[in-house]
């Protein structure tokens, strides 16, 4: 029935002609009710709700002769939303919708002094309107109707003409007279207040909406059951996969799809717990489909511990300032800890993560809309949380497992080479001393002294290197096993220098090696005497080993402060760390043989570690040198590095600072921070 099927008030003669023609007319009231029949059999009960919702909200402003309706639905948590609008524009329904309405305030407008029939009509003079907050969950017409105009201009009486303030609620109640929502029809085209007629119609009207409301809202519960299942049995799918055991990204990436089937996701974490560290790791993060990189959260609020290692139940915000109120912060207007698209969420659900009694981490479901969540989706949640959990741990497990078995792979081939190295260094020495001890049992009245003496000292310089090869081997099972003993010091490292050239003075005088040391005479270190004489040993042992006979070895040595010392650039794969003092010694060991290649450097100081180079020389060694020397250089507080560009004939230089010693470092007893006594 269209609005002009009944002849403009500015037609009619008077106001008792156009109230009896309201009243009056049966054929109208005929008409209506044939349209709210027809109206009321168009909805349907496999309709989208939201569809639905609307064609409710649109059919009464036509078949009633409203200007504006509002239908209101109850979300069960104690507000009533509003589900769709008629006639209202974009800016008033968007403000509709961000004020639902509290139960409290439903309360007041269906108290029984507002009644009317079965519905409840709240005029513009009612006391209620006089409340600031109640106001503020409403908006007025835009524009009254032209016949409220004309009534006016008419001097009808004012209580029958519809004001802007006039209110009118039709509930739309269940079968188990449960009140599911209700209606708000506004700005009557006639321009008047209800009659008990006109709301026959409504509340005729209301009922089958009320009915097919219902159905509707179960056929969608039906299916939101079945999406839950759904969602539960992938993610179970996904978990049992043997890729998930290598692959928590994929299961990450899953649970989120899952998730987003059955409630808003706008943001999604997966948060891991660090034990080690009592931080909190984002494992997986996705804003608004875009992934980002993990990262350790720097914030950990003490609420949110209470919620990992004391309650199950999780945890729902409704809003930005709820969730502000439960980290006992004030909502910044800058929130330096955004990250993501830097957007602050407004709903929010966490839930922890456990496997069994221990905690794993938390899942966080988070909406850029207020009142996004209900308890429904926080158990759901929950659900979702239990199956992470034994993902999170299955995976962790596997990767131990992983790992443990690739250290017993890697442990085997340096068991097999070590000891395919050590077979061979230790029977070429061998060999000499038998070979010559050979010689002299057999040939040694036939020889001459000079011979002899050359033939002893062969043998004596063989069994020097074996006994080096062997110290090595035995110092390296100590250090493993027991740590280093240290008896700490001062030590000239003038001193220790030339005891070890003097040491090395015959392979030196052999190979005609120019040896150049610059080394201040009062440069101390604090460190083991001992310990210090077997690290440059080494250092310079392959300085001679590695490089052609011939060339330059420069030892050099100075004293620098701890800032100094972190400017020099280090070799891949070494890094700076904390060291008990701020005065250090570096004692440069630097040759001109072949250099170390980049790649090559980050493995030198490994165990068993020998360059392609070495094995494929006449130079014999275990590879256990370096890595002793670093193990003896950090236990005395210092480290160790190569610098090397990898060129021939620019070669390598081996680096070690040490802890200084000071005249003054006696006085105080002390020296970086170590107690002298």
């Amino acid at each position: 029935m269209k609005q002009n099927d009944l002849p403009p008030v500015s037609l009619m003669n008077n106001q008792s002609d156009a109230v009896q023609y309201g009243e009056t007319n049966i054929e109208y009231q005929r008409k209506v009710l044939k349209y709210i029949t027809e109206i009321g059999s168009s909805l349907r009960l496999d309709m989208n709700a939201d569809t639905l919702f609307k064609r409710v909200s649109e059919a009464i402003c036509t078949a009633l002769r409203f200007r504006y309706s509002v239908l209101y639905i109850s979300d069960g948590a104690g507000y009533f939303h509003a589900g769709a609008t008629a006639g209202e524009g974009p800016e008033e329904e968007e403000y509709l919708r961000q004020h639902p309405l509290p139960d409290t305030v439903v309360a007041q407008l269906i108290s029984e002094e507002y009644r009317m029939s079965e519905s409840y009509f709240i005029p513009a003079e009612a006391p209620l309107w006089k409340n600031d907050h109640i106001n503020s969950f409403f908006v007025l017409p835009v524009e009254l109707s032209e016949s409220s105009i004309l009534y006016e201009e008419r001097q009808v009486s004012s209580n029958r003409i519809w004001q802007a303030e006039d209110l009118l609620v039709v509930p739309l109640v269940s079968g188990d007279n449960t009140l599911l929502g209700f209606l708000t029809p506004d700005a009557p085209l006639d321009g008047l207040r209800p009659t008990y007629e006109t709301l026959s119609f409504l509340e005729l009207f209301a009922n089958q909406a009320a009915v097919v409301i219902e159905g509707a809202r179960l056929y969608e519960e039906a299916q939101r059951n079945s999406e839950e299942r759904a969602a539960l049995i992938e993610i179970g799918r996904v978990l049992s996969a043997p890729e998930a055991l290598r692959d928590l990204d994929t299961v990450y990436q899953t649970i989120y799809e899952q998730v987003k089937r059955v409630m808003p996701a706008d943001a999604f974490f997966v948060i891991r717990y660090l034990h080690q560290k009592d931080a909190l790791m984002i494992d997986y993060f996705i804003d608004e489909e875009v992934s980002y990189p993990t990262f350790e959260f720097q914030h950990f609020p003490a609420n949110m511990k209470k919620l990992l290692f004391e309650e199950r139940q999780g945890y729902l915000f409704s809003c930005e300032q709820e969730y502000a109120h439960f980290l006992n912060e004030e909502a910044p207007e800058i929130d330096d800890n955004l990250f993501g698209s830097m957007r602050p969420s407004q709903s929010f659900l966490f839930v922890p993560i456990h496997y069994g009694e221990t905690p794993i981490g938390l899942l966080s479901a988070q909406s850029y809309q207020p009142d996004a969540y209900t308890r429904r989706h926080l158990e759901m949640l929950k659900e979702i949380s239990i199956q992470a959990g034994i993902a999170i741990t299955n995976a962790r497990l596997n990767s131990e497992l992983r790992d443990a078995l690739k250290q017993a792979q890697e442990s085997d081939q340096l068991k097999n080479h070590f000891l395919m190295t050590a077979s061979h260094e230790l029977r070429t020495p061998l060999t000499a001393i038998q070979g010559y001890l050979e010689l002299l049992g057999a040939f040694g009245e036939l020889v001459d002294e000079e011979a002899k003496l050359r033939f002893l000292t062969n043998a004596r310089r063989a069994c020097e290197e074996l006994v080096l090869l062997l110290g090595n081997v035995m110092d390296t099972s100590r250090v493993d096993q027991d740590g280093v003993s240290l008896n700490l010091g001062p030590v000239k490292v003038i001193n220790t220098v030339q005891l070890i050239l003097e040491i090395l003075e015959p392979t030196t005088t052999r190979e005609k090696r120019p040896v150049e040391v610059r080394i201040p005479d009062d440069l101390c270190v604090w460190v083991d005497d001992l310990r210090l004489r077997q690290i440059l040993l080494n250092l310079v042992g392959n300085a001679l080993k590695y490089t052609p006979a011939f060339s330059k070895i420069e030892i050099t040595a100075k004293g620098v402060d701890g800032d100094t010392l972190n400017e020099r650039p280090l070799s891949p794969h070494n890094h700076l760390f904390d060291m008990p003092c701020d005065q250090f010694v570096i004692i440069a060991v630097k040759d001109w043989g072949p250099g170390i290649g980049a790649q090559d450097q980050g493995r030198l100081f490994t165990k068993f570690m020998r360059l392609d180079s070495a094995l494929n020389s006449i130079q014999r060694g275990a590879g256990l040198g370096l890595y002793l020397c670093r193990q003896l250089t950090e236990a005395m507080d210092g480290r160790i590095w190569v610098e090397s560009q990898g060129i021939p004939g620019e070669g390598s230089t081996f680096v070690v600072a040490l802890p200084r010693y000071t005249d003054k470092d006696e006085i105080s007893g002390q020296l970086c921070n170590l107690d002298l006594t």
